[in-house]
């Protein structure tokens, strides 16, 4: 199963964000990763792009994964920080600003 997910995922388009602060629990990064994770997830609200029917997620052993509608079982039943969005922002306008 998580060979299925791994293909399908990897056949997504993706922006990557460069943060070049060091990795760790009080990076920017982490910060990113952990509200996105918390904003998109459906363990303590409905979703509100819920997942298909055919979901593999649904057939996961995870308790989190079943709930979240995330293939992921960390910051799924954290709230996130709106702020957090303006963080992001920022930081793609800083890429598009200086794209090399």
């Amino acid at each position: 199963m998580e060979m299925k997910v791994s293909r399908y995922i990897g056949a997504m388009p993706f922006l990557f964000v460069p943060i070049l602060d060091a990795p760790g629990p009080d990076s920017k990064r982490g910060y990113i990763e952990r509200n996105a994770i918390a904003l998109l997830s459906g363990y303590n609200t409905a979703v509100a792009d819920t997942p298909s029917p055919q979901w593999l997620g649904f057939h996961s052993s995870r308790e989190r994964v079943r709930r979240s509608g995330l293939w992921n079982n960390d910051h799924v039943n954290e709230d996130y920080s709106p702020e957090f969005l303006n963080v992001l922002a920022g930081l793609i306008d800083a890429m598009k600003r200086n794209p090399h």
